[in-house]
């Protein structure tokens, strides 16, 4: 064969594994994804430029750094250590991290990070490449609350309250865990709506919601039960201590007006609590106790309405 050609041939290839190298570069440089490198103790090495735009940091600044530079406190622990014991065995990791850039803000990544193996089965370094998916947690975060909150009053959903009543059920057998629930309704309230008209109405029950929801713990779970019924789960709580904060907010109630234009309402509520321990464990279910704090609430419209029936 031609010595020449054979040099040709060589040279073709060196110039096809140099333009490869350089397409490979430009294409890490240019890509929208982070990536970064780090040396088998996980100090970084090498960053792409959507790794400075994404979290705010120059190469400069975090060369030789550990990637915990980006830990926000809120991915949890195990996650980390999951992904430690996966890579440090030879094997890629793929999933969630919630990092913090420079600026302070949090943001959310889908990351996949693979040790990178020589010849001789030998770690050298870990490739990690990074998406950032804050937008779209955002946008899942949105469309999970709109399915699970009540579109006027922007408290829960019944069906979501039924699924935490029910989560407090299964506790309550295994650990003894309490609850109340309460089931509160506004007092004459057709006639608002017959008087005022529906766009009044609805906003008293707006402010209603909102004067509830910002006088019970945080923890706690309201929701809308239907109409001008509302339905609050006592997380940890019995009945007694249940209906001292709802006699606080009944006298708040009544001794407000709820002003809408020119017009000034006043209204009250009536309410019926039940508690878990007043049911066993084989007649404990989400029905049950909801129909027990049911009809509570109807002796209580029974007996002159504006009150609170626990027993």
């Amino acid at each position: 064969m031609n010595k020449d050609y054979l040099i040709d041939e060589h040279n073709t290839k060196d110039d096809l594994n140099g333009s490869l190298d350089n397409i490979i570069k430009i294409a890490i440089e240019q890509t929208a994804v982070s990536i970064l490198i780090t040396d088998v103790d996980g100090n970084i090495q090498y960053v792409n430029p959507a790794f400075e735009k994404t979290t705010g940091y120059t190469f400069q600044e975090v060369k030789g750094k550990n990637p915990r530079i980006l830990k926000s406190g809120l991915t949890p622990d195990e996650v980390f250590e999951e992904l430690w014991d996966t890579i440090t065995r030879g094997k890629p990791w793929e999933g969630e991290l919630i990092n913090k850039r420079k600026d302070e803000s949090i943001y959310y990544e889908e990351a996949r990070i693979s040790p990178i193996i020589d010849n001789e089965g030998k770690i050298t370094n870990f490739l990690g490449i990074k998406q950032d998916i804050t937008t779209r947690k955002y946008l899942e975060e949105k469309l999970k609350q709109t399915s699970i909150r009540d579109p006027l009053t922007n408290v829960y959903n019944r069906g979501y309250v039924f699924e935490r009543l029910s989560q407090n059920i299964e506790l309550y057998k295994r650990e003894r865990s309490n609850f109340s629930l309460a089931i509160l309704d506004l007092d004459h309230f057709k006639k608002i709506n017959d008087t005022y008209g529906h766009q009044v109405g609805d906003f008293v029950l707006k402010e209603f919601a909102e004067m509830v929801a910002c006088n019970i713990r945080a923890y706690d779970t309201m929701g809308r039960y239907g109409g001008e019924e509302f339905i609050i789960l006592f997380h940890n709580c019995d009945k007694v201590t249940a209906s001292k904060t709802l006699e606080r907010i009944l006298e708040s109630i009544n001794n407000y007006s709820f002003k809408y234009g020119d017009e000034k309402l006043n209204i009250t509520f009536s309410c019926g609590i039940a508690h878990a321990m007043e049911l066993n464990d084989d007649e404990m279910t989400v029905q049950s106790i909801v129909e027990l704090a049911d009809k509570r609430l109807y002796n209580a419209k029974e007996t002159g309405r504006n009150n609170i029936v626990i027993d």
